[in-house]
């Protein structure tokens, strides 16, 4: 219905201001202005004709040399029937001029002028066509690629949530022995944990403050199990709060730290989460040391369940600007930055 308005206004519009233009320049000394409107008309009804007939639509996907000589032909054979229709109208129908009045030469001058104005109509149709073909295509390309960044988004998300919840249950075994009432605290944490990790329809981007509202329980229920092993340290500017951030990427951090990290340290260590903003992006950093020096940082889990998923999803919503590198050139310090552009975020 768009598209339908849209082509009867340039229709309308753009013949009737060739009219008015026309009686304008032609003044007194020119032709009659009745003889202008009958041009118009004409040509107002032929293109619409034309444009039915010729199934112009289809000629912006022609290859060039095909589209000019069509474009041409089609300009002149227009041209030639606007000329005589008007001269048939205008002599014999509306008796605006008498046949006495008219000549060969000024028939084909006409029939010239007319071509022109037919190879015009034809090329701005054309054009128009073509754009829009060419914004369809791109429309297409774009729902294509969004539908399958949504399923590959779905997948990562199923990948996700039986490993982030085997994680917690394993935590939460040993502490149902070893204390019954510090589990029943962990059980109350983990369901908050699961309810924000396992919703069907939860949002795929999250602010880095509710993100870390998160990380703030998973801590809570690492330190029942770990006790004063487990140290934390948090650094972030309040302009990074409200910035954007896969859902749960900083949690899937702050569990691959503790668990290769702290978990496997006789004496624990540190997880610090710095946040702030340098040129126009995010710069995000989850580290972890631990509590003796002849342990090490332990191994990233770079080619496990959960890094390889925060990189792929980080990578789908961000965009490739946005990156997720392991620094591990301290012997017995991990790092994992995160840089995410504000534009993206």
């Amino acid at each position: 219905m768009t598209r339908s308005r849209g082509y009867t206004a340039c229709q309308v519009g753009g013949w009737g201001l060739h009219t008015l233009l026309n009686i304008a320049l032609a003044g007194a000394h020119g032709p009659p202005a009745m003889g202008w409107l009958i041009a118009g008309a004409t040509g107002l009804g032929l293109t619409h004709v034309a444009r039915r007939a010729l199934r112009l639509h289809a000629w912006a996907r022609l290859p060039l040399p095909r589209l000019v000589a069509r474009v041409l032909a089609a300009g002149l054979v227009l041209g030639l029937l606007q000329n005589t229709l008007v001269f048939l109208e205008a002599v014999f129908v509306f008796h605006v001029y008498s046949l006495e009045e008219a000549s060969w030469a000024g028939y084909f001058s006409s029939a010239t002028m007319w071509s022109l104005v037919m190879g015009v109509w034809l090329t701005l149709y054309i054009a128009v066509q073509a754009v829009t073909h060419a914004r369809r295509v791109e429309l297409e390309h774009w729902k294509l690629e969004a539908a399958t960044r949504s399923a590959e988004l779905r997948f990562l998300q199923a990948q996700l949530q039986p490993h982030f919840l085997f994680n917690c249950l394993n935590g939460l075994r040993g502490l149902i022995v070893e204390d019954p009432v510090r589990a029943q605290e962990a059980v109350t944490r983990l369901s908050g944990l699961l309810r924000y990790a396992l919703g069907a329809r939860g949002p795929e981007t999250v602010t880095l403050q509710r993100e870390l509202q998160v990380v703030d329980d998973y801590l809570g229920l690492e330190a029942i199990r770990l006790e004063e092993r487990l140290r934390v340290r948090m650094d972030v500017a309040p302009d990074a709060l409200g910035v954007s951030v896969p859902a749960m990427l900083v949690q899937t951090l702050v569990e691959n730290a503790i668990k290769h990290g702290i978990a496997p340290a006789p004496r624990g260590g540190e997880v610090s989460v710095k946040a702030r903003i340098e040129d126009r992006a995010l710069c995000l950093e989850v580290a972890n040391t631990p509590g003796s020096p002849d342990v090490g940082a332990g191994t990233v889990d770079s080619g496990g369940v959960g890094l390889r998923n925060a990189t792929e999803r980080l990578r789908l919503l961000c965009g490739a600007a946005a990156s997720l590198r392991l620094d591990q050139s301290q012997p017995t310090v991990t790092t994992a930055r995160v840089h995410i552009p504000l534009e993206a975020a």
